[in-house]
C-alpha cells in the first residue's frame, strides 16, 4: 500500500510540475532595433534572411528592421539611440562620428572594396573604358564624400586619368542624366539598372574593382550604439553570429534570391548573379580591414580633424560584438 501511495504522490508531483511549466511564460526574446541604411542592393537582404528563416529567433532574438534614408540619417538614428544597430553604413561616416565623440562602435564589415559599383555609358557612346574619360570627360558619382566619390577618385589615380568628377545623385538620378545626354557616364550598383544592360541600352565601361587602393579595405560596416552595446554585450554577440548565418544562407539559397527579387520587384534575371557581382569573400563580416588607410583617407577628405591614434582605432572596433 505504501508503495502504491508513493507512486501516486510521485505521479501527482510530475503532473503538477508539467502543468506549471506549461503555464509559465516563455522566456522573452532579446529585442534588437536595426536600421538598414540602404535598399535594393544585395547586401541589404541578409537581415531579411535572418527574420524570415527564423535564424534570429533561433538565437533568442526579436529583431525589428527599418530602412533609413541614406547613411547619414541611418547612423544618426543609432548615435541618438533610437536604433541599436545600423547595417551597411559607410565607414567614413562612422569614423567621423566617432572622432566627434559619438557613442558608436563597429562590429563587422559589410563589404571590402567596391566591386559592386559600376560605371556605364549609352550603348552608342564612343567611350569604351575608364581610360576614355581622360581629358575632362564626366565621371559620375553620387554626392561629395560618398563611397562613389571615393571610388571614382581611386579609380582615376589607379589608371592615371583626369576625368571631370560630377555629382549626379543616386542611381536613378544618374540614369536620368545619362540617358538625357546631360552627362557622358553614369554610375550604379549591382543589380540596379541591370535591366538596361539586358535590354542593350547601356554598356559597362568599368567597375569598382579598378579602385585598386580600396581592395581589401572595409567600406561599409555594421555599427552599434555604444551605450546599448555595453548593456547588451552577449546579445550583440548572438546577433552577429545570427547575421553571419543569415549572410551565408543568402549566398547559398536560390529561395533567398527569389525572395530578394520579389521584395524589391526586381527581375530575377537581373539578380540571379548577385553572388558573383558581390562575391562572398568581400562580403563576410570579418575581417574588418584597412583602418590605417581609412584613417588617412578620412583625414585627407576632412572627415576628421586629426588622425586617430592606434588606441582610438582599436577602441572603435569590437569584432563580432567582442571587446577590442
Amino acid at each position: 500500500r505504501e508503495r502504491i501511495m508513493s507512486k501516486l504522490l510521485k505521479s501527482i508531483a510530475i503532473a503538477t510540475a508539467s502543468v506549471a511549466a506549461l503555464a509559465a511564460p516563455a522566456m522573452a526574446m532579446d529585442k534588437v532595433r536595426m536600421v538598414n541604411s540602404t535598399k535594393f542592393v544585395f547586401e541589404c537582404e541578409h537581415p531579411y534572411t535572418g527574420i524570415e528563416e527564423g535564424i534570429f529567433k533561433k538565437h533568442n532574438l526579436d529583431v525589428s528592421l527599418i530602412h533609413g534614408s541614406g547613411g547619414a540619417a541611418s547612423l544618426q538614428a543609432v548615435v541618438t539611440g533610437s536604433q541599436d544597430i545600423v547595417w551597411g553604413n559607410g565607414v567614413l561616416g562612422v569614423i567621423s562620428a566617432y572622432s566627434k565623440g559619438a557613442p558608436v562602435r563597429i562590429l563587422g564589415s559589410n563589404i571590402r572594396g567596391v566591386p559592386d559599383l559600376y560605371w556605364y555609358v549609352k550603348v552608342d557612346s564612343p567611350i569604351k573604358s575608364f581610360k576614355d574619360l581622360d581629358g575632362g570627360k564626366v565621371m559620375a558619382y553620387s554626392r561629395p564624400g560618398s563611397t562613389t566619390d571615393l571610388a571614382a577618385r581611386f579609380i582615376a589615380d589607379a589608371l592615371n586619368i583626369k576625368p571631370k568628377f560630377v555629382s549626379v545623385g543616386g542611381p536613378g538620378g544618374s540614369r536620368t542624366q545619362l540617358m538625357s545626354g546631360q552627362v557622358e557616364s553614369g554610375w550604379s550598383v549591382y543589380p540596379l539598372n541591370k535591366n538596361l544592360l539586358r535590354e542593350g541600352k547601356i554598356r559597362i565601361i568599368g567597375t569598382g574593382k579598378e579602385a585598386k587602393g580600396l581592395v581589401g579595405v572595409t567600406i561599409r560596416v555594421v555599427a552599434a550604439n555604444l551605450n546599448w552595446l555595453n548593456k547588451n554585450r552577449e546579445t550583440a554577440k548572438r546577433l552577429m553570429t545570427a547575421l553571419d548565418e543569415s549572410l551565408k544562407m543568402t549566398y547559398n539559397s536560390d529561395k533567398r534570391l527569389q525572395a530578394y527579387a520579389k521584395r524589391w520587384k526586381l527581375n530575377y534575371e537581373d539578380i540571379k548573379t548577385a553572388t558573383e557581382d558581390t562575391p562572398y569573400e568581400v562580403a563576410s563580416l570579418l575581417p574588418i580591414a584597412g583602418f590605417d588607410k581609412l584613417n588617412e583617407i578620412a583625414f585627407k577628405n576632412k572627415k576628421i580633424k586629426e588622425l586617430l591614434t592606434p588606441a582610438q582605432l582599436k577602441e572603435l572596433i569590437h569584432p563580432m560584438g567582442n571587446k577590442p
